[in-house]
């Protein structure tokens, strides 16, 4: 069955939520993103794949809702307890409002780059597919100075196994980086040359949900007035808190859902 268009110590801290840098130079000027088109296995399950209008077109229902959120820190939510991860707060959130979501899996780990996903993605093994998944991913790319071409195919690459993972009707969102440039942490560095690259490594993302018929939610702005609202940073200095996280849930909700 085809799915179409589916295409505080510095050292510490880096070691952690980061990786290892390499040099690269960012050129916006050739963000250029493919089309997916991808081919789910034929012998999914029937009685997952005839669920309807699940989706843009998901109506409140009993039916319990399943959603896979898939990243890095910011999805596994680094410094912050379980509860207050973005994922586990949406579903509180949507159930609140008459949506019956399951608890999230999560596959994401803090460090992660869009290679790492996909190996991770590729090891994992999925009983059920998925009416929800979601994308957060790229700050590693961009602190580790990875080319911009390999992020583009890596996004070709996780949306076609997306695809697989998700119901027929299935909704993905892209969700854009974070902008850790505005935390504490971030004023050890160079804050413009950051938000910077964090614009193209987004506006790649953005591009790419527009041209594959994604949905896609601008976070970034909320990280940004970090600067001046501390609250909105974990103690770690570093990622999200939950009052930032909870932001993020309510323009997820009403840009994906509602």
């Amino acid at each position: 069955m085809k799915f179409l268009y589916k295409t505080l110590i510095i050292s510490f801290f880096t070691i952690f939520f980061f990786g290892c840098h390499e040099s690269n130079n960012y050129d916006e000027e050739n963000i250029i993103t493919i089309n997916v088109a991808a081919e789910s296995e034929d012998t999914e399950s029937s009685n997952l794949d005839e669920r309807t209008n699940i989706g843009s077109n998901i109506t409140s229902s009993n039916t319990p809702l399943t959603l896979l959120a898939l990243g890095d820190s910011y999805t596994i939510g680094e410094a912050v307890s379980e509860d207050q991860r973005w994922p586990n707060q949406f579903r509180i959130f949507a159930n609140e409002n008459g949506y019956n979501f399951l608890n999230p899996r999560i596959i994401a780990e803090t460090g992660w780059k869009t290679s790492d996903l996909i190996n991770a993605i590729e090891s994992s093994s999925f009983e059920i597919k998925y009416d929800y998944v979601s994308l957060l991913i790229g700050v590693n790319n961009q602190f580790n100075s990875r080319p911009v071409d390999e992020f583009r195919n890596d996004l070709n690459k996780l949306l076609i196994k997306i695809n697989n993972l998700k119901t027929k009707n299935g909704n993905v969102l892209i969700i854009s980086i974070p902008d850790w440039g505005s935390s504490p942490f971030g004023v050890n560095f160079d804050r413009n040359k950051i938000s910077n690259e964090i614009n193209i490594f987004n506006n790649i993302l953005k591009s790419f949900a527009n041209i594959n018929g994604l949905k896609y939610v601008d976070v970034t702005e909320i990280s940004r007035r970090a600067i001046y609202q501390p609250a909105l940073i974990a103690d770690d200095n570093l990622h999200p808190s939950g009052i930032m996280y909870l932001e993020w849930v309510k323009k997820i909700y009403n840009i994906w859902i509602d």
